[in-house]
C-alpha cells in the first residue's frame, strides 16, 4: 500500500515522468532487460474482473488461477525481458505488516456485511498458507518454470511464491541488490503499491533505468486524462522522478542522498507500518511543509543529511528537522481542521449520495474525537493523548513509550526499504503518532539504534512466523473456513482475541477505508506461544 494517496500526488505533481510505450519505441534498439512483477494485485484483479454470470464447469478458484496466469503471460509478452523474469507473490510478512493486514481484512469484512454484499469467494484466501495459495503456487511454477525460459526468450526465470517469506516487492528489490544487475540495464517493475516508488528511488544506485508500470485505469483513477491511450500501459520513469524531486527540493548541487532524505521524510506522511501525523496531510499541505522545513534546516547546508554515507540515520539532523516541525504543528493542525470543515460543507451541498459514498465519508460527518481535541483551545495536547491513546500525558513514561516506539519505526522502515528486515517481530503498537513536541524529547543527539536497544524485542527470535500463525492472526472470524484443523483448534481456545463486532476510530482520517479497527491486542509473547503450538 505505502503512503496513502502518494501515487496520485506523484503523477499530479510530476506529469513529466509518465511514459507511454511509444516513448521507448523511438529507439529501435530499445529493450527491457529485466521484468520484476509484484503479482498479488494481479490475483485481486483476476477475481474482480471475472464475469460472475458466465457459465463454467470450473470453480471460481480455478478461473481466478487461469486468469492470473493469462495476465502474467500478457505482461511478459508486452515487456519481453531479455535477461531476467522475476515473478513474486507475498509470503509470510513481518509482524509490522501483519498488523496492517489484520486491520484491512476486518474492515473489508465489516463493509461487506454492512452493505449486504454476498461474495461468491473469500478474497482472504489471497493470504500465504491457504489451500488457494498453495494451488496457485503449483500452477505458477508449472507454467513459468525454469525450463520455459526459451519460450520467453529470457536468460533467467525466478519465481518467489507465497511459501517464501517476505512481501513480494521487498523480495524482488532484495534480488536487485544481491544479483549485481548492470547499472545501465533497463528494469521494468509491475505493481500497484506506492511502496514501489519509494523502493525504486532507493535502488537507482543499483540500476539507473527503472520504470514502474501499471494499467491505465489506475492512472485514470488519479484524474489524469490520456488522449488516444485508453488501452495503453503507462510507465513511471523513476530516474526522471528522482531528478524532478531534487529540482523541487532546491538544495543547491544535486546529490543522490537528497533523494534518500526525501523518502525518509515521506515516512512522516504514513505508510503500512506507521500512521501519518495529523498535522501533515499529503492531500493538503503535508509535502510542501516538509520540503520547506527541509530546505531551511537541512538542505541549505551541504553537510546535513538524514541518512549518512553508510546508510545510518543521523539522529542529530532528524532532531533539527523535528524541532522546526514542532513550531508549526499546532497551526497546521488548525488548518487541517479548516480543510476538514470545508470537506464536510461540500459534502452537505451534495444532493445525492449513495450508501457506499456515505459510508466512505463517515470520518467527515462524525468527528467527536477531533472536536474534543480542539487544538485552538488550551491543553489540547493532553486531550490528544486522552482521546487517541486513552493515556494521561502527565505520565511521561506512557508518552515516552509511544515516542520510542515511533522512532523505532522510523529506523525499522528505513532499513526495511534499503537493506532488509531489521527484525521480523517489531511493530508499532498504536493507531496514532506522538506529538512532535514529545517526540523531540527522546531523539538522540548522536549515533543510536533503537531496535538494537529494544531489550524486549531481543528476547524473540529474529525470523518470520509460520504461515498458519499469520492466518490465525489476520483473518476475521468469518474467514476461519480457510484455516487448517490446527489453526481452527488454536482460535477455538483463544476466542477472547476475535471480535464479534468491530469498533472503529477515524479521527483525522479522510475516508472510512483509512480508519483504524479497534481489535483485541495480542501480545508478542502470546503470538510466540501460538507459533510454537502450530509448528510442533
Amino acid at each position: 500500500m505505502g503512503v496513502p494517496s502518494y501515487f496520485s500526488y506523484i503523477i499530479r505533481n510530476y506529469p513529466n515522468i509518465i511514459r507511454e510505450w511509444n516513448y521507448f519505441m523511438q529507439n529501435q534498439m530499445f529493450q527491457f532487460h529485466h521484468l520484476f512483477m509484484d503479482c498479488n494485485s494481479i490475483v485481486y484483479d483476476a477475481y474482480y474482473s471475472l464475469d460472475k454470470d458466465e457459465k463454467s464447469d470450473l470453480s471460481i478458484e480455478d478461473r481466478v488461477i487461469n486468469k492470473v496466469c493469462v495476465n502474467i503471460q500478457e505482461y511478459i509478452q508486452y515487456i519481453k525481458p531479455t535477461k531476467t523474469l522475476y515473478i513474486s507473490f507475498d509470503g509470510v510478512a513481518p509482524l509490522a505488516k501483519m498488523e496492517q493486514q489484520r486491520t484491512r481484512r476486518h474492515r473489508s469484512k465489516f463493509l461487506s456485511e454492512l452493505q449486504n454484499k454476498k461474495a461468491d469467494w473469500d478474497t482472504c484466501a489471497i493470504t500465504p498458507g491457504t489451500d488457494f495459495m498453495r494451488k496457485l503456487t503449483a500452477r505458477i511454477r508449472y507454467d513459468f518454470k525454469e525450463g520455459y525460459k526459451n519460450i520467453y526468450n529470457t536468460e533467467n526465470i525466478v519465481i518467489s511464491s507465497s511459501d517464501e517469506p517476505g512481501e513480494g516487492e521487498h523480495k524482488l528489490f532484495q534480488y536487485i541488490r544481491e544479483k549485481n544487475i548492470a547499472i545501465d540495464d533497463t528494469v521494468a517493475v509491475y505493481g500497484l503499491d506506492s511502496d514501489l516508488i519509494m523502493l525504486s528511488l532507493y535502488h537507482l544506485k543499483y540500476s539507473k533505468h527503472i520504470y514502474i508500470f501499471r494499467d491505465t485505469p489506475e492512472f485514470l483513477k488519479s484524474k489524469l486524462i490520456f488522449q488516444n491511450s485508453a488501452n495503453c500501459i503507462h510507465f513511471l520513469d523513476i530516474n526522471k522522478l528522482a531528478d524532478s524531486i531534487q529540482t523541487e527540493m532546491s538544495c543547491g548541487a544535486k546529490n543522490d542522498r537528497r533523494v534518500y532524505d526525501y523518502v525518509f521524510m515521506c515516512y512522516l506522511l504514513g505508510n503500512d507500518f506507521l500512521p501519518h501525523f495529523p498535522a501533515l496531510n499529503i492531500r493538503t499541505h503535508g509535502m510542501g511543509l516538509l520540503l520547506d522545513v527541509y530546505r531551511l534546516k537541512i538542505g541549505n547546508f551541504h553537510d546535513r543529511f538524514f541518512v549518512d554515507e553508510k546508510n545510518r540515520i543521523d539522529w542529530k539532523n532528524v532532531k533539527l528537522f523535528i524541532y522546526e516541525l514542532m513550531k508549526y504543528e499546532k497551526d497546521f493542525l488548525i488548518k487541517e481542521y479548516m480543510h476538514r470543515d470545508q470537506y464536510y460543507k461540500n459534502k452537505l451541498k451534495q444532493k445525492k449520495m449513495d450508501e457506499e459514498e456515505r459510508i466512505n465519508n463517515l470520518p467527515l460527518f462524525y468527528r467527536a474525537e477531533e472536536l474534543y481535541i480542539c487544538p485552538g483551545q488550551e491543553e489540547w495536547e493532553c486531550r490528544y493523548y486522552k482521546s487517541l491513546f486513552d493515556m494521561d500525558r502527565v505520565n511521561n513514561n506512557n508518552v515516552k513509550n509511544v515516542c520510542v516506539n515511533y522512532l523505532e519505526g522510523l529506523e525499522w522502515v528505513h532499513y526495511y526499504y534499503t537493506t532488509g528486515c531489521l527484525h521480523w517481530k517489531w511493530r508499532y503498537n498504536y493507531h496514532y503518532p506522538p506529538l512532535f513536541m514529545d517526540l523531540l524529547k527522546v531523539i538522540p543527539n548522536g549515533e543510536y539504534s533503537f531496535i538494537e536497544n529494544n531489550k524486549q524485542l531481543r528476547k524473540y527470535e529474529n525470523k518470520c512466523y509460520s504461515d498458519t500463525l499469520q492466518l490465525c492472526y489476520v483473518l476475521p472470524k468469518s474467514s476461519f473456513g480457510l484455516l487448517s484443523k490446527k489453526g481452527l483448534e488454536l482460535t477455538k481456545h483463544n476466542k477472547q482475541y476475535y471480535a464479534e463486532n468491530c469498533k472503529f476510530q477515524w479521527a483525522f482520517c479522510r475516508f472510512f477505508w483509512e480508519s483504524h479497527v479497534l481489535l483485541p491486542h495480542v501480545q508478542t509473547h502470546t503470538l510466540e506461544n501460538w507459533n510454537l503450538v502450530l509448528i510442533n
